[in-house]
């Protein structure tokens, strides 16, 4: 396998992303969402319908936006059929945390995992170096590959969703070193081979390879 401090992979999306670690997140797992032209909201409307009511996850400004294979490979898994969840709100928020946190159990289908009630719609990659790359969170009937089919970097794979335990529409990434074993599968560091980063005087700076911190705003090229 390729050497775990020596992998570059290309962006999964295409421009303006903001970088996302939630608290439990894998310091080596990325999401991403997007904000308004003012880089203030992620969604459209008020922010206190996360509060006093809903927002629709149609609403949000990622949502159905494409995803794009980050290497070549060969799709080794596919996770489809999870539905959506259809707003966020921040009930739903507290009841998806606890779920996840304390009974969340896969189990077992056709001999393997099911891991959708966390994961969502999800796809996995695998390198010709062994690595895989696995892509959470998306949107139902999106996923454009079928297992066994071999990808190229840049072809769209599926869409931006808001399925298993999200609790507003993005982007799930990180790397596997295998997956024979998931109890035993270990996260990968990698770092996406370029990008843009904008800085604090609100200039987009060549950046790469890297991987982009929590809260950067990112900018991918095609």
């Amino acid at each position: 396998m390729e050497s775990i401090h020596n992998i570059s992979i290309h962006p999964p999306l295409k421009g303006e992303w903001k970088v996302m670690r939630p608290p439990g997140h894998h310091p080596y797992a990325v999401d991403f969402i997007q904000l308004d032209d003012e880089r203030k909201s992620p969604h459209e409307g008020s922010g206190l319908r996360f509060y006093v009511n809903h927002i629709p996850s149609k609403n949000y400004f990622c949502w159905n936006k494409p995803v794009f294979a980050p290497i070549d490979g060969t799709v080794i898994r596919v996770g489809n059929g999870w539905g959506d969840h259809e707003y966020t709100s921040i009930w739903k928020t507290v009841l998806l945390w606890y779920n996840a946190t304390f009974k969340f159990r896969p189990k077992e289908e056709d001999g393997r995992l099911d891991i959708r009630p966390n994961a969502g719609n999800y796809i996995m990659i695998r390198a010709k170096e062994g690595y895989i790359v696995f892509l959470a969170h998306l949107k139902n009937q999106s996923i454009r590959v079928a297992e066994g089919a071999l990808v190229r970097r840049g072809e769209i794979v599926g869409m931006v969703g808001n399925s298993g335990n999200s609790t507003m529409p993005h982007l799930h990434i990180n790397l596997f070193d295998q997956m024979e074993n998931p109890f035993k599968a270990k996260v990968l560091p990698f770092v996406f081979s370029d990008y843009e980063t904008l800085d604090s005087n609100g200039h987009w700076v060549q950046t790469g390879p890297a991987l982009p911190s929590a809260g950067a705003l990112v900018r991918f090229h095609a």
